[in-house]
């Protein structure tokens, strides 16, 4: 019998990064790999905006890092980075927040020790504070006029409720409510050892670097105990199933229709992984092909299976012509009912399959992505031994493994739908 395309995939390897600690105790994972001098430095914070006692300060500090610090000015930050041809960037997710440098290797001895005081010790000016949360408030104004936002921040409130942290709508008042002093307090708490964990990848000596990080990074002056659990709101599903955001001026809707699941750690979740991508997760996919190809209904649609760290969610998303809105949303209901109904045919199943894998491949391809593969698995609790098990679970899933998680997770009537637009 001949075998299986997926047999040609080998595990992605080396995966395991070397691991150490600095003297206090912050994990750090080293990945030496490339030809070019160049380095790339992750510092991951348990401080996304799960965390955050008031809508927009988690993001408000993680942005206001790089504008100064008790002794450096923004400007100053932004000269010395220019100088060295470097570039920061700080961006949070709703569970984590992070701070990265890309730089020529031979100027991290510069450029660390000045990423260790944006984190350790900010300023928080209240001038620039002031100009971040009017920049803000301006492209929140113009995003909360487009239906994919709008249908975008709606889902996420009537999976969650509007009290949970992944559920909360920000609203205009909520940018005149964030001050410097809760910038202040909400680092202290958070920006703190405990809460840390550093990724490095590039062509460097690990000795050399090893030392750098620990001086830079490995100091007692910003010890924490590690992060305790916060009592939060159990997550609610609104008693409306479906709901209808009317825009009378658009020209397309909006369309979000899925459920809340669980986080990658559960059992199910590599299969889901597999079930999505056969739904909507790529450009062959099923939705693609019924919604887009045969019928013209939309440009574009596709399925997420989004693994948080306290949760997770299956969704298909996509905007469609504004006449098309009810049988597109038949027609993704349709597909559902398919996957519940008849298996994957074998022809289909392996394709996905090789797909997959070479995804897998891909995002070890390179220092850079190896270090967001390694980071993202850090981020949801894991080990790379869940690389094993889901290449595992791809190669040796069957069709009716797929029927039987499609029959208890993507049932139509335990489905949220939300619509913006007409």
């Amino acid at each position: 019998m001949k075998k299986p395309v997926t047999d040609k995939f080998p595990r992605p390897g080396p995966v395991k990064p070397r691991q150490i600690r600095l003297g206090n105790s912050v994990p750090v994972y080293m990945i030496r790999a490339g030809s070019q001098p160049v380095a790339r430095v992750d510092i991951l914070f348990r401080a996304g905006s799960w965390w955050q006692p008031k809508p927009l300060v988690a993001s408000s500090a993680n942005a206001m890092l790089t504008e100064g610090t008790i002794y450096h000015s923004g400007d100053e930050i932004a000269q010395k980075t220019d100088y060295f041809g470097s570039y920061i960037n700080t961006h949070i997710d709703r569970d984590n927040a992070f701070v990265s440098i890309y730089s020529l290797t031979k100027h991290l001895e510069s450029l660390l020790p000045l990423i260790g005081e944006i984190i350790k010790v900010p300023s928080f000016p209240e001038r620039e504070l002031e100009t971040l949360l009017e920049r803000k408030l301006q492209s929140y104004m113009i995003e909360m006029n487009r239906v994919g936002t709008i249908a975008r921040e709606q889902f996420s409130s009537a999976l969650y409720g509007k009290d949970h942290p992944y559920g909360q709508i920000l609203q205009p008042e909520h940018f005149k409510n964030v001050s410097s002093d809760d910038l202040h307090a909400f680092h202290r708490d958070f920006y703190k050892t405990g809460n840390c964990a550093v990724f490095i990848s590039g062509s460097y000596d690990e000795d050399s670097i090893a030392k750098l990080l620990d001086k830079t990074l490995g100091g007692t002056g910003w010890l924490s105990p590690p992060e305790a659990e916060m009592s939060m709101p159990q997550p609610l599903q609104t008693e409306k199933r479906d709901l209808l955001i009317l825009k009378e001026d658009a020209v397309q809707s909006a369309l979000r229709i899925g459920r809340r699941l669980f986080n990658r750690s559960h059992p199910d979740f590599p299969g889901m992984m597999v079930l999505n991508s056969i739904l909507g997760g790529h450009f062959g996919s099923r939705l693609m092909q019924n919604i887009r190809e045969k019928r013209g209904y939309t440009y574009g649609i596709g399925s997420v299976l989004a693994g948080l760290r306290h949760s997770g969610y299956i969704a298909v998303i996509s905007e469609v012509g504004a006449g098309y809105r009810k049988d597109a949303v038949k027609e993704i209901y349709n597909e559902l009912d398919r996957l519940r109904n008849k298996p994957v045919s074998k022809k289909e199943l392996e394709l996905t399959k090789s797909l997959m894998l070479g995804e897998i491949l891909g995002s070890f391809d390179g220092p850079f992505a190896w270090l967001e593969s390694i980071r993202n698995l850090v981020e949801h609790d894991l080990d790379d031994g869940f690389i094993d098990i889901l290449i595992e679970t791809i190669n040796g899933i069957s069709a009716a493994r797929l029927q039987d998680l499609a029959g208890r997770y993507l049932l139509t009537g335990e489905m949220t739908e939300v619509v913006a637009g007409q």
